[in-house]
């Protein structure tokens, strides 16, 4: 029998120098990982770098506002201009390696990009060099030189054409890529317009949910929330006027509806801090885990019950595996559930020796003490 092979996409690497607590700091990822480590070791940081990186090369977003200034790593003596960055993403049959250095200059100073390229297995797609771009095609082949504005990405000005193929998987990889940190009193129940990906603390969730309604059968949804929530029955939009639509939830007095009891609707603002963090987690879980998607979450477990978490995670995890290309999951936690389900299999330490630079490395019990990993992490007998 062929033994059946499954195609890998995934963010396999990070480098990053001069960027808050990372110096020269590089780190490799599984297809599902969990980072770890005490507060301020750049746990969220890399997160943080991932969505960065994203906003500006794929959406086009002010560089002043993510690179520069506070952001260089400043207890460097004497100070290092340049910040750099590089990913590598295994997929489309390839190794697409992103690189981009950022630099300051002028009166006042402002970031500028010094390189900005992308490859496929070595080979150049991509390149945005002091001020000038060279276009590939997917022969490698250089077919376009141009000036253009040092103070913006130029990838994220790139259209799609017949013969970039290779440099448009790489964009959509990244352009697909889902960082969130739920934070349940941003979370919005007003919609005013529909978007297509929720941010990073899903305060335009609402937003986000009547894009969905539109796009996608949510019969799954509702029911997997009627079985985490107590008495929840429906979920839909309701005019608000202006344009506006407001989120409705169905509710059943305590002890639910089985016996004729009446339904309550509620504002998604009015359902407590848990409820709407179950409500966007579910969410993502049904309508985010895609094929060859990369999601990361930064402590999805905040405001919600063990139980609650655990079951999350088991479907997500299971959820990823089933998709094919299977889907990456990375997420930051000190929850104990989480680090016994994950940390000795898939666990990413950090740690901060004398509060200076960031490092990282494979957890594990290397004293073989026997204890879980929530334990080890307690007493702080980790591998650290």
């Amino acid at each position: 029998m062929v033994p059946i092979v499954k195609i890998r996409v995934m963010l396999t690497r990070m480098y990053v120098d001069n960027y808050k607590c990372f110096v020269n700091f590089e780190c490799n990822f599984a297809s599902k990982q969990l980072i770890l480590g005490a507060n301020g070791t750049g746990k969220t940081t890399i997160l943080d770098v991932l969505a960065t990186l994203r906003d500006f090369c794929i959406r086009g977003e002010a560089i002043a506002d993510r690179f520069g200034g506070r952001s260089r790593t400043r207890w460097q003596n004497p100070a290092v201009p340049e910040q750099t960055f590089e990913l590598d993403v295994t997929g489309n049959n390839g190794i697409y390696t992103l690189r981009l250095v950022v630099d300051s200059w002028g009166v006042p100073e402002r970031p500028r990009v010094i390189t900005e390229s992308v490859s496929y297995s070595g080979k150049p797609i991509f390149r945005f060099e002091r001020g000038e771009v060279f276009l590939y095609n997917d022969q490698h082949e250089e077919k376009v030189k141009y000036p253009f504005d040092w103070h913006r990405s130029a990838l994220a000005t790139i259209a799609e054409r017949r013969d970039n193929r290779k440099l448009c998987w790489f964009k959509n990889w990244l352009g697909e890529l889902l960082y969130v940190s739920p934070d349940p009193r941003k979370i919005s129940g007003v919609a005013s317009r529909e978007l297509k990906y929720p941010d990073q603390y899903l305060e335009n969730f609402a937003d986000w949910f009547r894009h969905l309604r539109q796009e996608t059968d949510d019969h799954a949804y509702i029911k997997d929330l009627t079985e985490v929530i107590e008495g929840f029955s429906a979920m839909r939009l309701e005019d608000a006027g202006e344009h506006r639509r407001e989120i409705k939830i169905r509710l059943a007095p305590f002890g639910g509806d089985r016996n004729g009891k009446p339904i309550t609707e509620y504002l998604l603002s009015e359902l407590s801090d848990g409820q709407r963090v179950l409500i966007a987690l579910y969410a993502i879980l049904h309508f985010s885990v895609k094929p060859g998607a990369t999601l990361c979450f930064d402590e999805p477990d905040n405001f919600i019950a063990l139980g609650e978490i655990q079951a999350w995670l088991t479907k997500i995890l299971e959820r990823a595996e089933d998709v094919e290309p299977e889907c990456q999951v990375l997420i930051v936690s000190h929850h104990p559930e989480l680090l016994n389900r994950m940390a000795f299999q898939n666990g990413l330490l950090l740690d901060r020796p004398d509060g200076r630079h960031a490092r990282c490395r494979r957890f594990g019990d290397t004293l073989q003490t026997g204890l879980t990993a929530a334990e080890l992490m307690a007493r702080g007998w980790d591998n650290g």
